[in-house]
């Protein structure tokens, strides 16, 4: 059996490709820890990761379409578009979700940049973003407050939302875009600028470096050409790199001389050293190229893209610190004396960069992504028919082997139930010690506590379950999910959603539907019970009850912590005692047996149904 690999999935917005560029330094981070990954994204930005990434076996690419770009168009078009573009993000961000749901089991964690629908109920799931209040374009202002309550809604429904910011109120980069009121309706962590660019020893021989990104196509083409006219009358070595893998730089090829490079697009290790290389960078207002200014010290003139609301006010912002020089777009003037204004600017003294940045993001992760120990204890009484499947369900179960264990307990058999675990234990294509088969004497508390008695010293919760139940490839992974989720809630036991196997009646699952409100309601369980290690060692069962065993260690249990219900879909248990009985007729046998004092359920036999 191969070993366990964990998986994680990154999405990640095509809308500007600082997106792209500013989560490569996660992606990379998680690389080197030896995830495997899978990467959404789209346009350029997806074009961006592959040449990045490019060799990397570890790593996988997958396109899907992303929002418009909003805040597009001039005029009265520009709130016309802004309503069709906001219903189709809507859309976009449903399709995202009912997407996600179906390969979410699959990964370990949900990573996503700007991209709202990527989040799971049974995978830890995170969002990056500096955006947690929007600036509406001047006519729809008033309604800003309203954007902001969407939008926070929105980022609640992951686990944490990473903020590429500091919380001091004076000594930030986002400013109110970041720092809101509402900010504390949203777990969030402040965790510093994310930059891509590594370091290098080597030196500033690039006076000017002129970096062309910005989602927003339209007012690109006319902006190069005219930032090509002024640069090409700076003395010095300047560097132009367009932002777009699909530019054509041969439209620019009249510009390029000794002292003016022109590049599509920069990407590796060439990116890198550009970066490193320059003196002074001339760039849109991007977030994104803010923090790796920041993290590398550089000065330069920030130029929003124009109607882009965001851009604009990061653009005010920075310049009201005196960090940047910041010029509109159509009120450049005259470019060298601009710049030379760039070299009275006070650079932000970041409290901390990068390296400490991920450093955050893993300790903030690590509580989600923490795999607890999990026993498996599975009694098993003249099971031969059931037992088998039951085993490789457990063993195909999509968790680390060594945080899981299985411990079979065969109870007085008359048939072949003991052989068939003993074949299943060893045969080695499962791996060495995946099941542990034991023997105790007849009576399923007997079973249940040699079960106990043999977990290991590692285990932090057990999970007791009949050998008719199958737990689906996903249960520990769900079950793991739920109770990091729930880590401070003081739990001792509890037990999950149950559906019927063979799931093929309507009648059925009606029944088994009315079976979990009632467990849920009166705290008790069927087919399956989940307890704390420590609690339930320190219990146990009462060896002298065949039936009705599990109620009464839930109810010494619960003395310990909170009982609680996982709604997992992954639980099925045998209907044979239903169909033999009938479900009314089962129902009202446990009604009364479940009431029935101790001291009647004493040595009472348990009626087998095989």
């Amino acid at each position: 059996m191969s070993a366990y690999t964990p998986r994680a999935l990154f999405t990640i917005s095509s809308l500007g490709l600082g997106h792209a560029t500013r989560s490569l330094a996660v992606v990379r981070e998680y690389l080197n820890r030896g995830y495997e990954l899978t990467i959404i994204s789209t346009g350029n930005a997806l074009a961006f990761l592959r040449m990045e990434l490019d060799g990397e076996a570890h790593v996988t690419f997958q396109e899907m379409a992303d929002y418009p770009p909003l805040e597009r168009g001039t005029g009265w078009r520009l709130y016309g578009y802004l309503i069709i573009d906001l219903l189709r993000t809507w859309y976009i961000i449903r399709r995202e979700h009912r997407f996600v749901q179906s390969i979410a089991a699959d990964y370990d964690f949900i990573f996503s940049d700007g991209r709202y629908g990527f989040h799971s109920h049974w995978t830890p799931s995170f969002v990056l973003s500096h955006q947690i209040a929007f600036i509406p374009p001047k006519w729809l202002r008033e309604t800003s407050w309203l954007t902001e309550h969407v939008n926070v809604a929105a980022l609640r429904q992951f686990d944490l939302l990473f903020i590429p910011d500091y919380a001091g109120p004076n000594a930030n980069l986002a400013g109110n875009l970041a720092h809101t009121p509402n900010l504390h309706r949203c777990p969030h962590r402040f965790i510093g600028v994310l930059s891509s660019y590594p370091h290098l020893e080597i030196a500033q021989d690039i006076d000017y470096l002129f970096v062309i990104s910005g989602y927003l196509l339209e007012h690109k083409g006319s902006f190069i050409r005219e930032l090509l006219d002024q640069a090409s009358k700076l003395p010095g070595r300047k560097v132009f790199v367009l932002g777009n893998a699909q530019d054509d730089a041969a439209l620019y090829e009249t510009y390029r001389c000794e002292s003016l490079e022109i590049y599509p697009i920069a990407s590796g290790q060439l990116r890198q050293e550009l970066f490193n290389r320059a003196r002074c960078v001339v760039s849109r207002a991007g977030y994104t190229t803010v923090m790796d200014l920041v993290e590398h010290d550089k000065r330069a003139l920030l130029i929003p893209t124009p109607n882009q609301t965001e851009q604009e006010y990061l653009a005010y912002f920075l310049s009201s610190q005196d960090y940047y020089v910041t010029r509109d777009q159509h009120a450049v003037g005259e470019l060298g004396q601009t710049l030379d204004a760039c070299q009275q600017t006070t650079l932000f003294q970041p409290p901390w960069r990068t390296a400490e940045s991920l450093r955050r993001i893993n300790a903030s992760m690590e509580s989600l992504l923490r795999k607890h120990f999990i026993s498996i204890v599975i009694p098993a009484h003249n099971e031969e028919d059931e037992l088998e499947p039951t085993l490789r369900c457990l063993l195909a179960q999509r968790y680390p082997a060594d945080r899981m264990e299985i411990i079979v307990v065969e109870n007085g058999s008359t048939d072949a139930t003991l052989e068939i675990a003993q074949r299943i234990a060893d045969d080695p294509s499962h791996g060495a010690g995946r099941i542990r088969v034991l023997q105790s004497d007849k009576g399923v508390s007997r079973a249940k506590n040699a079960g106990l008695a043999a977990v290991s010293g590692d285990s932090e919760w057990v999970v007791f379950c009949d050998a008719d139940t199958r737990l689906g490839v996903n249960f520990l992974h769900q079950l793991n999910t739920w109770l990091n989720r729930h880590s401070g809630d003081g739990l001792s036991v509890g037990t999950t959603e149950v559906r019927p196997q063979p799931n093929k009646r309507l009648y059925a699952r009606a029944w088994f539907t009315v079976y979990d409100i009632i467990h849920r309601l009166t705290k008790t369980s069927y087919a399956i019970q989940l307890a704390r290690t420590p609690i339930a060692r320190g219990i146990g069962f009462r060896e002298e009850l065949n039936f009705s065993e599990d109620l009464a260690f839930i109810r010494e249990c619960r003395r310990y912590g909170r009982f609680f219900f996982v709604p997992t879909n992954q639980v099925a248990s045998s209907t044979r005692r239903f169909e033999a009985r009938g479900y009314l007729r089962q129902s009202l046998r446990w009604v009364v047996e479940a009431l029935l004092p101790n001291r009647f359920k004493i040595r009472r036999n348990y009626d087998v149904i095989r």
